[in-house]
């Protein structure tokens, strides 16, 4: 852990799942947001979520070949 001048106030977490694109569809389904899915290359995707309640979450993909 390292100190921070500014913190958002709540910690960032991530759900892990298969299909990144089904999980964001199914967040809009529900009433939430879901941002685009985004590369952390060659490791994963990700994409920044809230909930219908405005609550911020993570989707996380595993996924070696991502770019």
């Amino acid at each position: 852990m390292f100190p921070s001048d500014s913190r958002s106030g709540h910690p960032n977490f991530y759900f892990a799942t298969d299909d990144i694109e089904a999980s964001s569809a199914k967040v809009r389904e529900l009433g939430g947001d879901a941002e685009s899915k985004s590369p952390v290359p060659g490791h994963s995707w990700f994409a920044a979520c809230h909930d219908s309640e405005g609550n911020a979450f993570h989707l996380w993909q595993s996924d070696s070949s991502a770019a």
